[in-house]
C-alpha cells in the first residue's frame, strides 16, 4: 500500500464535501460548486485507486 497517494484522497474528500455543502447553501454559482464537488469525486476515486490497487495503472 503506498501511502504517498493519501494526499488525493483527503483533499479528494475535502473538495467533495465542501463543494456538496456549497450547492447546498447557494453562496457560489452553481457550475463553480458543481465542479469543485465533481473534481473532488475525481480526486477521491484516483487517490483510492491508487493507495488500495496494487499496479493499477501498469496493465
Amino acid at each position: 500500500m503506498d501511502y504517498r497517494y493519501l494526499v488525493l484522497v483527503i483533499t479528494g474528500f475535502a473538495l467533495s464535501v465542501a463543494g456538496f455543502i456549497a450547492i447546498g447553501r447557494k453562496k457560489m454559482p452553481s457550475a463553480v460548486s458543481g465542479l469543485v464537488f465533481l473534481a473532488g469525486v475525481c480526486s477521491l476515486i484516483l487517490g483510492v485507486l491508487l493507495t488500495l490497487v496494487p499496479d493499477f495503472f501498469k496493465g
